[in-house]
């Protein structure tokens, strides 16, 4: 299971690209450089699994929330929370919105555009 972990600091940093460093999955999932470890066996379900969950997802929403995060390492926190309310205005009356809503008070799967 995924397991929320800190960003790798700078002093980490330098100490895996000066010195070339290998790290295990394990390692690596604990320092936060990947985000899930699964067996190889398992990694093309897996991977189909999270590609088709994205994929089924609502677009929109999706490409304006990850805009939204790149955007806030670069501004203030006033102007972050400005530009996630300017968005959040947008996806709200996207179609994707409604459709959401419908699909879960139907008990439903939602079918976004």
């Amino acid at each position: 299971m995924p397991v929320a972990t800190p960003d790798l600091g700078a002093a980490d940093t330098i100490d895996f690209l000066l010195r070339k460093r290998i790290v295990t999955a394990a390692e690596a999932l604990e320092l936060g450089l990947v985000h899930d470890v699964v067996p190889l066996a398992q990694f093309l379900d897996e991977a189909m699994e999270l590609a088709t969950e994205l994929a089924e997802g609502p677009q929109v929403a999706m490409r304006m929330l990850k805009r939204s995060i790149y955007n806030a390492a670069e501004l203030s926190m006033a102007q972050a929370l400005e530009d996630i309310a300017t968005k959040t205005a947008i996806t709200d009356h996207h179609p994707d919105a409604k459709e959401g809503g419908t699909a879960f008070r139907e008990k439903r799967d939602p079918k976004f555009a």
